[in-house]
C-alpha cells in the first residue's frame, strides 16, 4: 500500500477569534447548531450541545516480584560500585564512609534534574545515588556486600557491564523489510501513521544525525534549550542537551559511531513515504540517548541515568536493544520510576539462548521482548522465560547505518525485535496519548498472534506482536473519539479542526479525522462525530 502524510496543522483554542475577512455559515443537522468559519489562517467552530458526558479512568496494576539471578560471573567495571541512599546523603555521612571504607577515594553523583517529573516538592531519586571510586584492584563484590549491610544504604552493587544485543551477519544479502509487513503494520498505517508529538527515546550507541531517514523532524530538538550557550537553559540538570544526550561520555553529542542505534532508530521510526531508504514503524519524534561506546559497551550507570532522562523529559517511551546480568539495584529503580510516571520501557530480551534473565528486560515494569524470523519461527539465540511479554522480528532485519547519509544493513538479534515492538507502541500512543504501561502491556499481549505451544509459553511470550489487530483493538466501535477519552464529545469537534483540510497525496491512506475517508477533513467529518455524540461502548 501507499502511504501518505499530513503536515502539522496550526492549533486553535476556543479564546481565539477568526481573524481577516471570512465566511459565516450556520447549519441545522441532527439537533445541533453548528457555525463554523473559514479564514486563510484557521477555522473556529462554535457549537450550540445538549448532549453530557461522562469520562473514565483507568488504574495501574500492581506489579509483580523482580526475577532474581546469581550475580558472582557477572562482568563490571573495574574499581566501581553503584550506592544507592535511603535518603539524599549529607556531607558527613560520605565522610563517614570514605573513612570506614578507605578504598573508596572518590563519590559521584549522576547528572539529573533537580525534582521528579510531575512532583516540585521532592527529591529526585538519582540525588540519593553515587557512584564509588575504589583503589585499583579493590574487591568490588566483597565491598558490595559490606556497603549493603551499612545503615542508610538501600543497595550497593557493581556497575555491571551492558553489551548491545545483536550477532552480526553478512551484510545486505536481504533487502526486503518483512518485519512491518509480518506484524500487519500496513494495516495499522491505515489508522494511523504515528505523529511528531509522540516522542520516543532510544537509548543506545546514538543515531546518525545526517541520515537521509532520519529528517523532517525525526530527531528531537530539546524546545526549552538554546544550543551552544553553556547554561542549562531548560534546568534539566543538562547543559546543551539540544538533541538528546550521550550518558556513557556525559556530553551533549550522542552521535553514532557503531551503527546499532542508527539500525535501532531506523526499524522504529525511519521516515515513511518519502521515496528514499525504508519505512520505519511509526512515524514519531526520537530522542537519541548514547548509553554504549563506540564498541558495544555499555554500563548500569549509562542505561539507568538515560531512563530517569527520557521519563523527565517527556518521552512516552523509551527503547533500549540491550542489557545484561543483575538484579535489583539503580535500573530497577529508574524501571520502576518509569513505570510510576507513565513512561513505557521495552527491551530486548537479549541473545544468549538462555533462560536467566537479562536486564532491564526481566524487571517488571519493562515490556520484554523475544525475537523471531521471517517465518515466525524462533530466534534460535533468542533469551527466553517467563519472563518475555511478546516476541517482533529480529533475524535479518534491514534499516539504516551510521556511515552517511544513505547508508543501510542488515542486522540480527533481539535488538531488532524490541524497536518493532516500541515503534507499534508509538502508533499506540498517537491514538490514546493517555494510555498507561500497564494498558499498553495487555494491547500488546492481548492481541499478539500465538505462536508456539497454545496461550502463553516462555519462547514467544503471548505471541509475535500484530499492529494491525492492537490498533484495530484501540479504534474499534468508537471511531469519533479522536482524543482517545473513551467519549465523542466537543473536544472531538476540536480534533476535528485541527486536521481541517485535503489529506496528503496519496489518499488513500485517510488521515486522521477524514471519518467520512474521502480524502478531506470538513463539515462533513463534524456531522460525523456529532452522529456518534456520547460515551464510547
Amino acid at each position: 500500500m501507499e502511504l501518505g502524510e499530513r503536515s502539522n496543522p496550526a492549533c486553535w483554542t476556543g479564546s481565539q477569534q477568526p481573524i481577516e475577512t471570512h465566511t459565516e455559515t450556520w447549519i441545522f443537522r441532527g439537533g445541533f447548531l453548528v457555525s463554523y468559519y473559514v479564514t486563510s489562517f484557521r477555522i473556529a467552530a462554535i457549537i450550540s450541545l445538549t448532549a453530557a458526558a461522562s469520562i473514565g479512568t483507568a488504574s495501574t496494576a500492581e506489579l509483580g516480584a523482580t526475577p532474581s539471578a546469581d550475580t558472582s560471573m557477572l562482568e563490571f567495571v573495574p574499581d566501581q560500585i553503584i550506592i544507592g541512599f535511603e535518603t539524599v546523603p549529607a556531607a558527613r555521612q560520605l565522610d563517614a564512609l570514605t573513612t570506614k571504607f578507605s578504598s573508596i577515594n572518590q563519590l559521584r553523583t549522576l547528572n539529573h534534574a533537580q525534582h521528579p517529573k510531575n512532583d516540585p516538592t521532592s527529591v529526585h531519586p538519582l540525588a540519593k545515588v553515587r557512584v564509588a571510586q575504589l583503589d585499583a584492584g579493590s574487591d568490588v563484590l566483597a565491598l558490595s556486600e559490606q556497603l549493603s549491610g551499612q545503615a542508610g544504604i538501600r543497595y550497593a552493587h557493581p556497575n555491571y557491564i551492558t553489551h548491545t544485543a545483536f550477532i552480526p551477519n553478512d551484510p545486505f544479502w536481504n533487502t526486503h523489510q518483512y518485519g512491518p509487513q509480518i506484524v500487519e503494520a500496513p494495516e495499522a498505517w491505515d489508522t494511523t501513521i504515528g505523529s511528531p508529538s509522540i516522542v520516543i527515546a532510544v537509548a543506545d550507541t546514538g543515531i546518525n544525525f545526517v541520515h537521509e531517514d532520519f529528517q523532517d523532524g525525526m530527531i528531537w530538538t530539546n524546545p526549552g534549550e538554546i544550543p551552544d550557550n553553556g547554561v542549562d537553559d531548560d534546568n534539566n540538570g543538562y547543559i546543551d542537551d539540544v538533541h538528546g544526550w550521550d550518558c556513557y561520555g556525559d556530553d551533549n553529542d550522542p552521535t553514532d559511531h557503531h551503527s546499532h542505534g542508527s539500525h535501532v532508530s531506523g526499524i522504529l521510526a525511519a521516515r515513511i513515504n518519502n521515496s528514499i531508504g525504508i519505512a520505519g514503524m511509526a512515524q514519531v519524534t526520537v530522542i537519541p540517548l548514547q548509553v554504549f561506546s563506540a564498541g558495544g559497551g555499555g554500563t548500569w550507570e549509562a542505561i539507568t541515568e538515560a531512563v530517569y532522562y527520557a521519563t523527565d523529559n517527556g518521552a512516552a517511551a523509551l527503547n533500549y536493544s540491550g542489557g545484561g546480568g543483575g538484579g535489583d539495584g539503580s535500573l530497577s529503580d529508574a524501571c520502576q520510576y518509569a513505570w510510576d510516571n507513565g513512561m513505557t520501557v521495552v527491551a530486548a530480551a537479549g541473545n544468549w539462548n538462555s533462560s536467566s534473565p537479562f536486564y532491564p528486560a526481566a524487571y517488571s515494569p519493562v515490556i520484554a521482548v523475544s525475537g523471531t524470523d521471517s517465518n515466525d519461527n524462533r530466534y534460535t539465540s533468542s533469551n527466553y522465560g517467563d519472563w518475555i511479554d511478546v516476541a517482533a522480528p529480529g533475524v535479518d532485519v534491514y534499516s539504516c547505518g551510521d556511515n552517511g547519509t544513505s547508508d543501510y544493513m542488515d542486522k540480527t538479534g533481539t535488538s531488532m525485535s524490541s524497536p518493532h515492538v516500541c515503534g507499534l507502541v508509538g502508533l499506540m500512543y498517537t491514538l490514546d496519548p493517555g494510555l498507561t504501561p500497564q494498558e499498553v502491556r495487555d494491547l500488546l499481549r492481548d492481541n499478539a498472534d500465538d505462536l508456539g505451544a497454545p496461550g502463553f509459553d516462555i519462547y514467544f511470550g503471548y505471541g509475535r506482536i500484530n499492529a494491525a489487530n492492537t490498533i484495530a483493538a484501540m479504534s474499534s466501535g468508537c471511531p469519533a473519539d479522536l482524543t482517545g477519552d473513551d467519549v465523542v464529545d466537543i473536544n472531538d469537534v476540536f480534533a476535528v479542526l485541527g486536521y481541517w483540510g485535503d489529506c496528503a497525496d496519496p489518499c488513500p491512506p485517510y488521515c486522521t479525522a477524514d471519518l467520512t475517508e474521502d480524502c478531506t477533513v470538513d463539515v462533513d467529518d463534524i456531522f460525523a462525530v456529532l452522529g456518534l455524540w456520547g460515551p464510547c461502548e
